[in-house]
């Protein structure tokens, strides 16, 4: 998928930390958009067998962003957290199975800057999204056979 480059034009006197933060929120925006659009696709291709609803917390210490898919007997959730804590932010990801099974997961990685972040935050969601269809059809298949 082709990243989407928005332009945003600041006045003379913004600063770094707010083109910065400017940058991370639109990571986040992206990266929601980029769950959604899995989480539609997945669940037309495989209608009626999964259905997918957003993971969306913007509460709290830390941001949760991603989706969770309910298929036959098994719930798939991949999801994105990003945290700022004392001068730095951290992101990471995983893929659950049923609560319980870590299919895939992505280390905690600290960044020093917003920019930073939204680099890693990107690149954490391309890798949780590259295995989701594979995954999908994987379970479905296995329901399949176990039935």
């Amino acid at each position: 998928m082709a990243k989407t480059q928005l332009s945003v034009i600041y006045p003379a006197g913004v600063d770094a930390n707010s083109q910065g933060a400017a940058e991370l929120l639109r990571a986040l925006m992206r990266t929601a958009a980029r769950f959604s659009e899995m989480g539609r696709s997945v669940s037309r291709d495989f209608f009626p067998h999964v259905r997918a609803e957003p993971v969306s917390d913007l509460g709290g210490p830390a941001v949760r962003l991603g989706a969770a898919l309910a298929l036959p007997a098994h719930d798939l959730v991949f999801e994105t957290v990003v945290a700022v804590g004392e001068g730095t932010f951290s992101v990471r990801g995983e893929l659950v199975l049923d609560g319980e099974e870590v299919i895939l997961a992505l280390p905690s990685a600290e960044a020093a800057d917003p920019v930073a972040c939204a680099d890693l935050l990107d690149r954490y969601t391309d890798e949780l999204l590259t295995p989701a269809r594979w995954q999908v059809q994987r379970i479905l298949e296995s329901c399949e056979a176990d039935s």
